[in-house]
């Protein structure tokens, strides 16, 4: 979505709970080009109001039950609730979308729907026709 996020001026910035060199990772393997923004404390995502406090690691423990591993230790471990953000230049939120479901994201229309609202009509759509 970038070219059409660019007509709009609109610049993307994630924010992640993972540490640097873990972001890094991620971000080089999945070939993102984007602003990474890491908050490993939770603290600009506890500022926004997007945590997750019910979300199910596992750990790199296992159990053992007379002497056999069983598997690893679930933990409760608090991460961000995938949340999109539309902030204008002076740092106001104008739309904000968050799932219900931590495994999903919004959508490409969602996105583009709410960004043509808070920024009015497609800059390029006079260009096209």
């Amino acid at each position: 979505m970038r070219a059409e996020l660019q007509r709009y001026g609109v610049t993307v910035v994630a924010l992640s709970k993972d540490s640097v060199e873990d972001a890094a990772r991620y971000k080089a393997r999945d070939g993102l080009e984007l602003t990474l923004l890491c908050d490993p404390g939770l603290e600009v995502i506890r500022q926004y109001g997007v945590e997750h406090h019910k979300a199910v690691e596992a750990s790199g423990r296992s159990f053992r039950i007379a002497g056999n591993s069983l598997g690893l230790i679930p933990s409760i471990k608090s991460m961000a609730i995938p949340t999109t953000l539309l902030v204008d230049e002076g740092g106001r939120i104008r739309w904000i979308d968050q799932a219900d479901d931590y495994r999903l994201r919004s959508s490409e229309a969602r996105v583009m729907a709410a960004v043509e609202r808070a920024f009015g009509e497609d800059p390029g759509a006079s260009d096209r026709g």
